[in-house]
C-alpha cells in the first residue's frame, strides 16, 4: 500500500506530511477530543516530543480519555 507524502513547511521547518493522514489526525486524535487533554502528563509529554521533534502523531489508546461536550 503506498501513500502520498509531500515536503512541507511547519513552524520554520521541512518536514515529510502525510496530507490524508494529518487531516484525519486532527479529526480522531484522542488528545484532541479530550477534555482531560491539557492536565494529562501523556498529553503534555506527547507535546513536549512533538515540539522538540517537529513531528505529529494521533493518540488512538488512552486510558486517562474523557469525552470533549461540545458547547
Amino acid at each position: 500500500m503506498r501513500f502520498k507524502t509531500v515536503l512541507v513547511e511547519e513552524y520554520g521547518v521541512q518536514v515529510y506530511q502525510h496530507p490524508e493522514m494529518d487531516e484525519l489526525r486532527r479529526i480522531q486524535c484522542l488528545c484532541l477530543n479530550c477534555s482531560f487533554m491539557y492536565h494529562c502528563k501523556i498529553a503534555q509529554k506527547g507535546y513536549k516530543l512533538c515540539k522538540e521533534y517537529n513531528v505529529a502523531y494521533a493518540m488512538t489508546r488512552c486510558p486517562n480519555w474523557r469525552k470533549k461536550e461540545l458547547i
